[in-house]
């Protein structure tokens, strides 16, 4: 049947069992608008519900040749409706999956096939794609032997494939979807993973810190009082200096590690939804340290700071912007040249009293006609297995989230500048943050109660501590309150938070039911609040915290306000 007035496509994709000759008016020699008709009418709505499909469909007759496309496929592949017309299928695949492909259809028979594949579109562009193959059987005329008599041949109908429609799912955004799903998931478990790791860390690390400093006090004190000695050998003075200077050097070790394991919570904090005051340089360092190794290789960093109130948000959060931000400004400058380029961090008001954040890099740029789309889900100019496309758009979306805004200038090889705005926090209470100051004179005999399971960490303490206040260590918290319920007092507690048989947390509701005084006393001493009830209840709790390993300097500001 040849049918006036329709596109050559849906022409050839009219069933082949129709076959009629037509006359120049329309009607058909064969009986005018009866079943003809309607089977005309069926076939031109089956062929206009292919054609606007968004699934991309098109049929291939036995050989494996294109027959017809839709539009949708035309979009998908970039080619025109009849640029594959006549050729193999196949080489909309990828080359290395075809010869698996034809294999398996072959080997399908009359049964549908479903399978990943690469698809290649016609500027030779690969996209992941889902195939969908369905076999077209029809009746064919085999030989077979006659009913009447045995000797004489007749015909009778065998199915065979008479071609295929294949349907074709574009799952390149399904795939990026579940490659971020995946990382956000392994994301959460070195999350989860490092709080844990930071915690065991801190433990050690804080006896560490803590002997060092009191060998160095030690040490000092003793070499002032040899001094004095007119007999002592000169190099026995200079030895002691060499001791001296080399616990120096092991105490910034120390921080140094310190510093590590503090960056590595502010991103392994789980619960993002937990906002409060937050202190913006506290969070720009960590970041800025994670980063470091991307940085250092690349550019000369310069940090730009004014002073800024707190901002209102959540550590974690605003560290994942932080530091996506500067990945990005370093793999904007190739390595090599680190002299010749700088990474600028400036923090600063505006006169509506919002924070201002600049990111600022001398790298490549971002052209004009894609700068508009940066912020586009899964929209990447970074070659395959840098990124995912992602960074940018979830950073909109946080600060979105938190009440901020993100914009970006940029020109070619001048490099690019990321202006975060954020608003202040609704209470600026600084008074929770403790002073770097030591205490004026503390008064001796003060009775303190340090409770730790750590041994070492109860010995550092009253290293520490012990030549300023009365000092008791106990390593169960159990027992602990077991002497407070009994009557004992004490000016400060200094109390571990994750312990293994009694926790802070439950020391604490202890003391409010039998010594609601004492409770208003306790300090926590936290190695890293890892779980979701030791973060809840810090932020249910008014009363002070330090972290390990401890700052020597604010816990001794923290004893002194309970003292007063």
């Amino acid at each position: 049947m040849r049918l006036r007035s329709r596109p050559a496509d849906l022409q050839r994709s009219v069933p082949t069992g129709i076959a009629h000759e037509r006359t120049e008016t329309g009607e058909t020699a064969a009986g005018g608008n009866g079943l003809v008709g309607l089977l005309q009418e069926q076939v031109r709505e089956l062929s206009a519900a292919l054609g606007d499909a968004g699934e991309a469909i098109f049929r291939a007759d036995a050989d494996g040749r294109v027959v017809t496309v839709n539009r949708s496929f035309s979009a998908m592949f970039g080619y025109s409706s009849h640029e594959l017309m006549g050729r193999s299928w196949h080489e909309t695949l990828a080359s290395d999956e075809r010869t698996a492909l034809a294999a398996a259809v072959t080997a399908a028979g009359h049964d549908r096939v479903e399978r990943a594949a690469t698809g290649l579109r016609k500027d030779g562009t690969p996209f992941a794609i889902e195939l969908t193959i369905v076999p077209i059987v029809g009746p064919s005329l085999g030989p077979s032997l006659g009913a009447g008599d045995p000797g004489q041949r007749g015909t009778a109908a065998v199915p065979e494939v008479r071609g295929h429609y294949v349907y074709v799912r574009d799952v390149t955004e399904r795939r990026h979807m579940e490659e971020q799903l995946i990382f956000a998931g392994r994301m959460a478990a070195v999350g989860t993973l490092a709080a844990g790791v930071a915690h065991e860390i801190n433990n050690p690390l804080a006896y560490i810190v803590a002997n060092i400093d009191f060998t160095r006090r030690q040490l000092a004190a003793l070499t002032g009082k040899l001094a004095l000695q007119a007999s002592l050998a000169p190099e026995v003075g200079f030895n002691l200096d060499e001791v001296i200077e080399a616990l120096g050097e092991a105490r910034e070790g120390a921080d140094r590690v310190r510093n590590i394991v503090r960056d590595l919570k502010v991103f392994g904090r789980g619960n993002e939804e937990v906002r409060g005051p937050v202190v913006l340089r506290r969070v720009l360092d960590s970041s800025i340290n994670i980063a470091w190794n991307e940085i250092r290789h690349r550019a000369r960093l310069v940090k730009d700071f004014g002073e800024v109130p707190l901002i209102e948000g959540n550590e974690s959060r605003l560290g994942q912007v932080f530091l996506n931000l500067l990945l990005n400004a370093a793999q904007a400058i190739p390595e090599g040249e680190a002299e010749r380029n700088e990474i600028r961090v400036s923090t600063a008001t505006d006169r509506d009293g919002r924070v201002i954040i600049e990111v600022r890099d001398t790298g490549v740029g971002i052209a004009p006609e894609i700068l508009t789309r940066i912020f586009e889900p899964f929209f990447t100019t970074k070659p395959d297995g840098v990124g995912t496309g992602l960074g940018l758009w979830i950073c909109r979306g946080i600060l979105a989230d938190l009440g901020g805004t993100i914009a970006v200038e940029s020109r070619i090889g001048q490099g690019s500048t990321f202006r975060v705005t954020l608003p202040p926090a609704t209470v600026d209470d600084v008074s929770a943050m403790v002073s770097g100051r030591g205490p004026e004179g503390e008064r001796q005999g003060e009775r303190v109660l340090i409770i730790d399971d750590e041994p070492m960490i109860l010995g550092a303490l009253r290293r520490a501590f012990g030549t300023d206040y009365q000092i008791t260590c106990v390593s169960d918290a159990r027992q602990a309150v077991s002497r407070l319920a009994g009557g004992e007092r004490y000016d400060v507690v200094l109390c571990d938070l994750m312990m293994p048989e009694m926790t802070g947390m439950e020391l604490y509701s202890e003391l409010a039911r039998v010594a609601p005084e004492q409770a208003e006393r306790v300090i926590f001493l936290t190695g890293g609040a890892f779980t979701a009830k030791a973060r809840e209840f810090l932020e249910q709790v008014g009363n002070a915290r330090i972290e390990k390993p401890i700052d020597f300097q604010n816990l001794r500001a923290l004893m002194k306000n309970l003292l007063r």
